[in-house]
């Protein structure tokens, strides 16, 4: 395939995922003991290939055997930081010739796709504890982690059908996410965008009294954005500003709060409100069916949640963070990853049926907590405060030595009382002593080069 141009590639691509979408569709019916079954074949297969083609995988990897290693050996296996992978990536990379220089020089020229070394796809995150990250992707697994996402869409789309439209020819998409950048989200969904019928993809980087034209134009069937969206567009809504009835809503990338989900699903009452979570690292969940938050792609990654110690934590329990393994991706093998968000499992089965692990909540990241000398505070507790102001449209609560500082945009006024009043209530019960709160109303709020509101800022950023 490296003899083709780009949009060659991407037509490509495209036939690949949707070939793929079918059996990916049809293992969401997996029982555990078929789901088990994939995943150690793979992990197995990942094993083989990180000894033959990865020498610093290789070497850490020695003392387990690829033709009888099962799940439980993965805990034998050390456990890699970010650190290690930007390091370390000349000897990770499988990609024969390939380096990190190369791939730094590449992504500073390229302006769009992205591809590189053939059909490997490259791309950055800066991740939030502001070491930047560089990935690359071999281009079926990066068909399968975004086929693994969407399949949990499927369902929530089938019914257009049943109005006479086609799926997927004539469902019409509107995105609201990154402009042109190396972030994952925009470069995947640029290569997975149906050439025959193509995303509209809306800039993040602009308001909502921007974008809302042009969602009335569209009329999408399927929206997607960020939640910190999620107030500027109910308002808008509410105002008889945006009159759209999509049968889809599907916000990621950030944390959404129950408040939110609520909201939307109060704003948007004939459309499925639908999240997951993922990782530039390679995807790791999708949408319960039955819209109650998402289940880990156990046939593509393996997500185990750690303490503080990196002991196992049980199912209804926070971790401090989680180990990460992409089971597909070959070009950049991905093994034991630490990333540090929040998560909790679900403790019981889904009512949806579903054998794959439920994933109840991920409750942010632990290098959010903002941290008063002895004292930690998860910024959520004071977000609750905001989140009852239903005026705010966004928000940023910054850590100050003594308490925090609210910097927010609204449509009209706010009880600026009550919402001081909550926010150092919430201080006060972690115990900190005459907690000071600040508030500041502001014009705009810059966003992060994926299209993102970082909602918590502490002091050590």
């Amino acid at each position: 395939m490296a003899e083709m141009n780009v949009e060659q590639q991407r037509v490509a691509h495209y036939a690949f995922l949707a070939s793929l979408m079918p059996e990916l569709i049809g293992r969401l019916s997996w029982s555990r003991a078929q789901i088990e079954a994939h995943r150690t074949a793979a992990f197995r297969e990942l094993l083989r290939h990180v000894r033959a083609h990865s020498p610093w995988h290789a070497r850490r990897t020695a003392h387990l055997d690829p033709c009888t290693a099962t799940l439980a050996d993965i805990v034998r296996l050390p456990t890699m930081t970010k650190s290690d992978l930007m390091e370390n990536w000349d000897e990770i990379v499988t990609i024969p010739g390939a380096s990190r220089r190369e791939a730094e020089e590449a992504l500073r020229k390229m302006t769009d796709q992205f591809y590189i070394w053939g059909d490997n796809v490259l791309f950055a995150s800066g991740g939030t504890g502001g070491q930047p990250g560089l990935f690359l992707c071999d281009w079926s697994a990066a068909a399968a982690t975004w086929a693994g996402m969407a399949r949990g869409f499927m369902g929530s789309l089938a019914p257009l059908a049943m109005r006479g439209i086609e799926v997927p020819q004539q469902v019409r998409l509107a995105w609201i996410a990154a402009e042109m950048s190396a972030h994952a989200s925009y470069v995947m969904g640029r290569i997975f965008s149906n050439p025959h019928n193509p995303t509209h993809r809306l800039s993040a980087w602009r308001s909502a009294d921007e974008l809302i034209p042009e969602l009335n134009a569209i009329q999408p069937h399927f929206v997607g954005s960020y939640p910190s969206f999620i107030p500027a567009l109910a308002a808008a809504t509410k105002a008889g500003e945006l009159k759209i009835e999509p049968r889809v809503m599907y916000f990621g990338a950030e944390h959404l709060s129950d408040g939110r989900r609520q909201l939307a699903r109060q704003t948007w009452p004939q459309a499925d409100i639908l999240t997951c979570w993922g990782t530039s690292e390679g995807g790791g969940t999708f949408p319960c069916p039955n819209g109650d938050g998402f289940h880990i792609s156990e046939d593509l990654v393996i997500i185990e949640p750690v303490d503080d110690a990196g002991a196992p934590v049980a199912p209804g329990e926070r971790s401090a963070g989680i180990y990460f393994t992409n089971l597909v991706n070959k070009a950049l093998p991905i093994i034991r990853y630490y990333i540090d968000d929040i998560f909790e499992m679900s403790d019981g089965s889904c009512a949806c049926g579903s054998s794959y692990q439920k994933v109840r909540q991920v409750h942010g990241r632990s290098l959010e907590m903002f941290r008063y000398e002895a004292i930690s505070v998860h910024p959520a507790t004071l977000e609750l405060a905001v989140l009852e102001q239903p005026r705010i449209l966004e928000y940023q609560i910054r850590q100050t030595p003594r308490g925090a500082h609210l910097v927010y945009r609204s449509k009209g006024e706010i009880d600026a009382a009550r919402l001081s009043v909550k926010m150092r209530q919430a201080l006060l019960s972690y115990g900190l002593q005459e907690p000071e709160i600040t508030i500041e109303k502001i014009a705009h709020l810059e966003r992060t080069a994926a299209g993102k509101l970082k909602h918590y800022v502490p002091l050590t950023h």
